[in-house]
């Protein structure tokens, strides 16, 4: 047994896959569309779409659909709010304990993070995991992409601290968080013998962003699986492959992303990140492959699609617009869209001499850049008529 998980060296051995699925989003009702610090999201979080940010040309987009097998999204206690759900775990009705699963032991809460997230139009909840005492976590990606505000709290003791991102791989799904001022933290065990078909694992989550764990059990299934993550949801569309993943038979739900998928001796073998559309599978992000991603982040080696610190923000979130382009559904306050003019139901058409018709065209466009570069925007007013500025483009607040 590892008791020492911090970033051990990279064992990635998978079968060959076997098969390509659709998958939905474990985000269980995702904010409209996507922030723009940097690349598409592949969610499994749990969104609160802020309705003070709903205008009339976000449509139907505004409040989206949950996906399948989920709940819905809760009563948030009046328009216009972003605080997220909290459940007193003594008081949870039985209805939420059969959809997101049993209450978490304590040797399963053992270095887990709920983690809540502040969004350019909403609020998001997910999970981490402690990986060195000084504060390191890891996570998904899709839990922090795009936050404007990222706090941890530590499931066991009820201790929050606000989060920095140290990196990201958004190819791979994961991010390597840093709790601000932690120290002497409890932290998770990473299995160091891999994991096998049939094998029974056991997800942890911050399930439907309640404000406690709660665990799913299940087998492994494949390995070495291959799906298509749908991203955005509402009229924002958009696909990312994902690749290596563990699948299992846990019936999680949203707010799992980014937390831990143990095996029988309590040991970290993946970290769990999407799940099929009707329920029956999950899929999870192989532990190996997090950790390799996170030494080339702690190594400050970055290329390819790991990127240390900041991201290019455009301050926007955007939604799919049936006439082309991409929709702007909210801003941020005082970032480069809302500084150069924009407005909630414009849709931004072009960036320099690239042509946005969808919203994967700008996220891309946004993701070539840095901080500080000068991009030109061309965008359609919900008038029709067509304006241009130039902007500096900002450091993503968080992620």
């Amino acid at each position: 047994m590892d008791t020492s998980p911090h970033l051990p060296p990279p064992q990635t051995v998978h079968q060959p896959i076997a098969k390509q699925r659709r998958w939905r989003p474990l985000v269980a009702g995702l904010a409209v569309g996507a922030s723009l610090s940097a690349a598409i999201a592949v969610p499994l979080t749990w969104q609160l779409h802020d309705q003070s940010v709903t205008s009339s040309a976000m449509g139907s987009a505004a409040t989206p659909a949950p996906a399948s097998g989920n709940a819905g999204l809760p009563d948030q206690g009046g328009t216009g709010s972003t605080t997220l759900p909290q459940i007193d775990p003594g008081r949870a009705s039985q209805q939420v304990q059969e959809s997101t699963g049993e209450q978490a032991s304590d040797a399963e809460s053992t270095g887990v993070l709920l983690i809540e997230s502040r969004l350019t139009d909403g609020a998001g909840a997910g999970t981490a995991m402690t990986i060195d005492s000084s504060g390191l976590a890891l996570t998904n990606y899709h839990v922090v992409e795009g936050a404007t505000e990222i706090t941890a709290t530590v499931a066991a003791t009820g201790q929050t601290y606000p989060v920095e991102v140290v990196g990201h791989d958004a190819s791979a799904d994961v991010a390597l968080l840093q709790l601000v001022g932690a120290s002497d933290l409890d932290t998770v065990t990473v299995d160091d013998d891999g994991v096998s078909a049939t094998e029974a694992v056991t997800a942890v989550g911050n399930a439907q962003g309640q404000g406690f764990l709660s665990a799913q059990g299940g087998a492994v299934t494949a390995l070495g699986q291959e799906i298509t993550a749908a991203t955005g949801s509402g009229t924002a569309n958009g696909s990312e492959d994902l690749t290596g993943l563990i699948e299992t038979d846990a019936s999680v739900v949203g707010g799992y992303s980014g937390g831990p998928l143990y095996d029988a001796d309590g040991e970290v073998v993946g970290i769990t990140t999407a799940a099929d559309g009707d329920g029956t599978s999950s899929y999870a992000v192989p532990i190996d492959d997090a950790l390799a991603v996170a030494t080339r982040i702690e190594s400050g080696h970055e290329s390819g699609s790991t990127q240390i610190g900041p991201s290019a923000f455009l301050g926007v979130s955007v939604a799919a617009s049936s006439s082309g382009g991409a929709t702007v559904a909210g801003l941020e306050e005082g970032g480069p869209a809302a500084e150069a003019g924009i407005a909630a139901g414009d849709a931004i058409t072009a960036i320099g001499s690239t042509s946005i018709t969808t919203v994967d065209d700008l996220l891309d466009a946004v993701a070539t850049h840095e901080p500080g570069d000068s991009v030109h925007l061309t965008w359609t007013t919900q008038a029709g008529a067509t304006r241009n500025a130039t902007v500096e483009l900002g450091e993503s607040p968080v992620a």
